[in-house]
């Protein structure tokens, strides 16, 4: 009797570098030791030259796909972007801050009308008060056909008291369904100083009530996560602690979601 293949796991947000971080082997062996399939390579901050995540995607074929950085300060930034995915099938992505599109930056606002034209995935990188403002919505309203990729929770702020109000603004981003939720960066809305931070269940719980787990997708954040809890310590919380209790469910937030938007096996 044919049985339905099994789900991958996917880790969407990590980084590899040679000058910051880690290079990609040492994430490759974090992956293998704790049951990750692919992952998707988040350029770093203020690393535009996107070469060498492209060469990790080529010499290993099937397990990543790229959001590369594009500079925006510099001119012909959109033609930049729009030439790194016509040469490298894996970069499917692009990483864009909020603070240069509502800073006025005009090459900001060239590459979110050129990834929303390619239909690109974005992963949002953005303060919790930037995806709560009203400039968020508008931005949000704005750019349809990219799928909008909000990083670490959306940020919440554990000082904030409960009910949440800005996290909850910022969580209103669900009624757009091209919004999705990256369930990462746990270490940086805690208040414990120790792992497991059940604490942050407070918010995964209302995120989990928005959004649902077949929009929300899981990522480790390494190897920063390798100076807080570890690498499998931050999957096992995602795996054991994450209130869904539907195991199909828990399989989309682990993976199945971001197949959907991901192609790690991508040819020209």
């Amino acid at each position: 009797m044919a049985t339905d293949a099994p789900v991958p796991v996917v880790d969407t947000h990590v980084h590899a570098g040679l000058s910051k971080y880690e290079p990609a082997e040492s994430l490759l062996d974090q992956m293998a030791r704790h049951g990750v399939d692919h992952a998707v390579l988040v350029q770093h901050m203020g690393m535009y030259d996107n070469e060498y995540l492209a060469r990790c995607a080529e010499a290993h074929p099937g397990r990543f796909a790229i959001a590369c950085l594009i500079d925006a300060h510099a001119s012909g930034a959109a033609a930049r972007l729009e030439d790194a995915v016509a040469r490298h099938p894996a970069v499917q992505g692009i990483r864009l801050y909020l603070a240069d599109l509502f800073g006025g930056l005009p090459g900001a606002r060239e590459l979110w009308d050129r990834a929303d034209a390619l239909g690109l995935n974005v992963t949002v990188a953005g303060t919790l008060a930037q995806l709560a403002s009203d400039e968020m919505q508008s931005t949000a309203r704005r750019y349809t056909r990219a799928r909008l990729h909000l990083e670490h929770l959306c940020h919440p702020n554990p000082k904030e008291d409960a009910p949440f109000p800005t996290f909850r603004r910022a969580l209103s981003l669900a009624d757009l369904d091209h919004c999705v939720l990256k369930v990462s960066g746990f270490y940086g809305f805690t208040t414990s100083p120790w792992s497991p931070y059940l604490d942050t269940l407070r918010f995964v719980d209302l995120a989990l009530e928005a959004f649902g787990p077949s929009r929300m997708t899981w990522g480790s954040d390494f190897p920063p996560i390798s100076g807080r809890e570890g690498y499998g310590n931050a999957i096992a919380f995602a795996r054991t602690h994450v209130p869904v209790a539907d195991p199909a469910l828990r399989a989309q937030l682990l993976g199945g979601t971001a197949v959907k938007f991901w192609d790690f096996h991508a040819k020209r």
